[in-house]
């Protein structure tokens, strides 16, 4: 019993003590740590790529009532960006094949050859516009991810190219150099 109140008085003591620890230059800790956002923002890419091209229906297995919800979840301002892109998707594809135009690095859209005279206003117009709702798009989904908005930049370029038809043209990394290029 006396053994066991020593050790009883022993812990206490030592329980109590104060330890100081210091050294004259700060302690260095190298810890390398990445958060990746990369999943959240390819998903949120997908998500609003299928609503932009058509897929969400078909993705949600005969429940469209699921997109419509999702939709109704997101910004007025991306939905507002998202719809209009979705209005606009064909003329935007007709001037892709036709060659007048080609999706740079950033995932905004360039004009890349002579335009008709009586076409170009137009097309200039609606470059201008569909780059302001991707600029929108991009800057939402960057906010809201946490993420940099060159890395939304770089997923929407990825998912574009792999979506698009061979023959479009894209501004692609090559030799250590961006050119310009049809997809194969």
């Amino acid at each position: 019993m006396r053994n066991m109140l020593v050790v009883m008085i022993c812990l206490a003591f030592f329980a109590c003590a104060k330890v100081s620890v210091e050294t004259k230059e700060p302690i260095k800790v190298d810890i390398n740590m990445r958060v990746d956002v990369y999943q959240h923002v390819v998903k949120e890419v997908d998500s609003i790529n299928d609503q932009i091209y058509g897929t969400a229906e078909k993705e949600y297995n005969m429940l469209p009532f699921l997109a419509r919800a999702y939709a109704q979840e997101s910004k007025p301002v991306l939905q507002g960006a998202i719809q209009r892109r979705k209005e606009r998707l064909n003329q935007i594809e007709k001037y892709f094949v036709m060659g007048y135009i080609g999706e740079n690095r950033n995932a905004l859209l360039e004009i890349r050859s002579q335009l008709p005279p009586d076409e170009s206003a137009a097309i200039k117009s609606m470059v201008e516009a569909e780059n302001n709702d991707r600029e929108t798009i991009i800057s939402e989904v960057a906010q809201e991810q946490g993420a940099d908005k060159s890395e939304v930049r770089k997923v929407f370029f990825k998912k574009d190219y792999e979506r698009a038809l061979s023959g479009f043209l894209f501004e692609v990394l090559k030799d250590g150099k961006y050119v310009w290029e049809e997809k194969k």
